[in-house]
C-alpha cells in the first residue's frame, strides 16, 4: 500500500509538472504583495479637487478596499487617468478576493500606461494575481519579461522563478 501511494505521487508530479503547492504559491504571493502608495491622486499630479477619485484613495489608504471600489465604481476616469484607476482598483479587488477581476484590471492598467515604470508596476502586480489565480505559466512567462527587460522587479522576479 505504502508503494502505491508513493508511486501514484510520482506519477501525478510527472503528469503535472506545472502543478506546485498552494502553500508554496501562497507564500509567494503573501511576501511579495505589497500596497502600491497612492500616486494617482497626490498633490502635484491630481488637480481635480471634486473627483470621487480622492474619495475612492482615501479609503484606498486607510486599507478600506470594499468602500474603495465602491467609490472607484461610481465614476469614469479621464483617459490620461485609465492606468492608475485600473491598478488601483486591480488592487482593491485583489485584497478583497477577487483575483480574476483584478486580473483583469491589472491588464488593463499594463496596456494603459504609455511610461514604461508604470507598465512595469501594472505587469508586477498582475504577475502576482496570476499566481494566485493558480495561472502558474501565465506569471512565469511575465516574471521573465520583467527579468529581461532589467526592470526594477528584476530580481523579486529572479528569486520568485527559482521559487516555482
Amino acid at each position: 500500500m505504502l508503494m502505491l501511494t508513493f508511486v501514484s505521487g510520482i506519477v501525478w508530479f510527472i503528469y503535472n509538472p506545472d502543478k506546485y503547492s498552494q502553500t508554496v504559491v501562497e507564500n509567494i504571493v503573501d511576501e511579495n504583495f505589497k500596497v502600491y502608495p497612492n500616486h494617482y491622486t497626490s498633490p502635484d499630479k491630481f488637480t481635480d479637487t471634486l473627483s470621487l477619485a480622492l474619495s475612492a484613495m482615501k479609503f484606498y489608504t486607510l486599507g478600506n478596499y470594499r468602500l474603495a471600489v465602491e467609490t472607484f465604481q461610481r465614476y469614469e476616469p479621464l483617459p490620461e487617468y485609465d492606468g492608475y484607476y485600473n491598478l488601483y482598483l486591480g488592487i482593491c479587488y485583489f485584497k478583497i478576493g477577487y483575483t480574476n477581476v483584478a486580473i483583469r484590471h491589472f491588464d488593463e492598467s499594463a496596456e494603459s500606461f504609455t511610461m514604461f515604470n508604470d507598465k512595469v508596476v501594472a505587469k508586477w502586480y498582475l504577475s502576482l494575481a496570476m499566481l494566485k489565480a493558480d495561472r502558474i505559466k501565465d506569471a512565469k512567462q511575465i516574471l521573465k519579461q520583467l527579468v529581461e527587460q532589467n526592470t526594477t522587479y528584476k530580481k523579486k522576479a529572479q528569486d520568485i522563478l527559482k521559487e516555482l
